[in-house]
């Protein structure tokens, strides 16, 4: 995942931190309680305790709301939720419409799920620690797959690549023909140049096919891939002891492929003018 589109789902992230901090259930019960207290039950030992009224009330019930708020957002839990809903909100497999790789997808997304649960579950903090820094490169692994998915989907559905795919063979080999034929040197010179500008165009039309093939067969690898580190995964959730080597392997293999994909991604963009209706 690019810098830039990080640091706007950490952002907002934040901002969804916040906001369930502040506008949680049990917020309101306490504003509630604390209102309710100072309004009809001013004084409970008026006897013992005279001078407390309505405004101690409302006094523990600030405090309980700092505290509540407070907890929130210093709850790790609660900031790997949040990320991970902004996640899916700026990921949105609606857009991929094409069956076969909305499931590729999908089941990229169901790896990243699972992941987030089994590192969450780890036996000791250093090793949540060490497989959540693992966890959260795998954003980045999935989000490249969801990039890939619509580059592949747009290229499929491009009809005018598709149009040209099948009308400029046929366009070449009239040209060739109408060459043998023509007399005049100027026209034979111009269809010569055209020919070779035909030629041209069927080369980039095979070779941008031949890429989004290897980007296919690179997207069903790297859903394979994730499917062993979820496996790798859960033999470091069911160890006692840290296996310090195994955590930084697998940390190695993650990193390995988001670049691998990132740099599949970016050759993509290099050589074929991708557009899509609904991304920005």
């Amino acid at each position: 995942m690019p810098d830039t589109i990080r640091r706007e789902i950490e952002a907002k992230a934040r901002k969804a931190i916040v906001n369930r901090a502040v506008f949680r259930l049990e917020n309101a019960l306490i504003i509630a309680g604390s209102l309710l207290l100072a309004a009809f039950f001013p004084q409970p030992l008026p006897q013992t305790l005279p001078w407390f009224n309505a405004w101690p009330w409302l006094a523990l019930g600030a405090l309980g709301l700092g505290g509540m708020v407070w907890s929130t957002l210093s709850d790790p839990r609660e900031a790997a939720q949040a990320v991970a809903e902004m996640f899916h909100e700026e990921h949105d497999p609606r857009l991929i419409k094409d069956r076969q790789l909305r499931a590729k997808y999908d089941r990229a997304l169901e790896y990243y799920d699972r992941l987030q649960e089994v590192s969450a579950k780890m036996n000791t903090e250093r090793l949540r620690d060490r497989t959540g820094e693992s966890v959260r490169q795998m954003e980045d692994w999935v989000s490249n797959i969801y990039r890939l998915a619509l580059r592949l989907q747009a290229f499929r559905e491009d009809s005018i690549l598709n149009r040209d795919r099948q009308q400029t063979p046929e366009t070449l080999r009239s040209l060739q023909a109408r060459a043998k034929l023509e007399a005049d040197p100027g026209v034979r010179q111009q269809l010569q140049t055209t020919i070779a500008s035909k030629r041209q165009q069927l080369d980039n039309i095979q070779a941008l096919d031949n890429l989004m093939q290897r980007a296919d067969l690179q997207l069903d690898n790297s859903i394979a891939a994730l499917g062993t580190v979820y496996s790798q995964m859960l033999l470091i959730g069911s160890k006692r002891e840290i296996d310090s080597t195994a955590a930084q392997r697998l940390q190695e293999n993650v990193t390995d492929e988001v670049l691998n994909l990132q740099d599949l991604v970016e050759s993509i963009n290099e050589v074929y003018d991708y557009r899509y209706e609904g991304l920005g």
